[in-house]
């Protein structure tokens, strides 16, 4: 009978004191009701993506928080997040389907260059992927929540974040292997002799 006096304002109040109990609850239990071995995906773009390297040299930009930047990707990214028995994620990112168009050489001597650094106008395809393990949250991955298209130069991490609308901690683990192919020559334009050739495939590990 007291819910039936209470002016609309009061009703209002109520229902979003109600609200702001119930609906934080329901988000942190999502994540608990997906069962293991659950498996969604996503997909996204991202047009304008700084790749970096682990050699600098005349070509490379500087980046303080990433490294040596060597060129610019465009990244389709496949996500695919799997629930562990444990309550934690696996998460892989794979790049199938992305190109590159570098400025610098990225690759080591050893790799093959002579000017590792160097100004060195590339593009070709990226393939490989990124698996993150062990990510705990309390929202159950939403690939709904992801952006088609990503805003220039967003990082992987916030690809994640959006995945699990903010509220995932750090990977337990996290590697790497991806591979870029040129598909045509590269040449210094300097003249200094240095090229990367046509399918000649380098590979980032780690």
């Amino acid at each position: 009978m007291r819910k039936a006096i209470l002016t609309a304002g009061a009703a209002a109040a109520t229902a979003a004191a109600a609200a702001a109990v119930i609906i934080p609850s329901a988000a942190a239990s999502a994540s608990t009701t997906v069962k293991a071995g659950t498996t969604v995906k996503a997909v996204t773009v991202s047009p304008l993506h700084s790749d970096t390297t682990s050699v600098s040299g005349t070509g490379t930009q500087a980046d303080p928080q990433r490294g040596p930047v060597w060129g610019t990707d465009r990244l389709k990214e496949t996500v695919t997040a799997t629930k562990q028995a444990n309550g934690k994620y696996n998460v892989k990112i794979s790049f199938s389907g992305s190109t590159f168009a570098g400025f610098a050489d990225p690759r080591t001597a050893p790799d093959g260059s002579k000017d590792p650094g160097g100004p060195l106008l590339s593009q070709g395809r990226i393939t490989g992927s990124i698996q993150y393990n062990g990510i705990a949250s309390t929202t159950a991955p939403d690939p709904g929540n992801v952006r088609a298209t990503q805003a220039p130069n967003a990082s992987l991490g916030k690809v994640l974040s959006e995945l699990f609308h903010g509220h995932n901690g750090s990977a337990a683990s996290t590697h790497y292997l991806i591979s870029y192919t040129p598909t045509i020559r590269s040449v210094n334009v300097t003249g200094s002799g240095n090229t990367w050739a046509a399918g000649d495939t380098y590979t980032q590990a780690g």
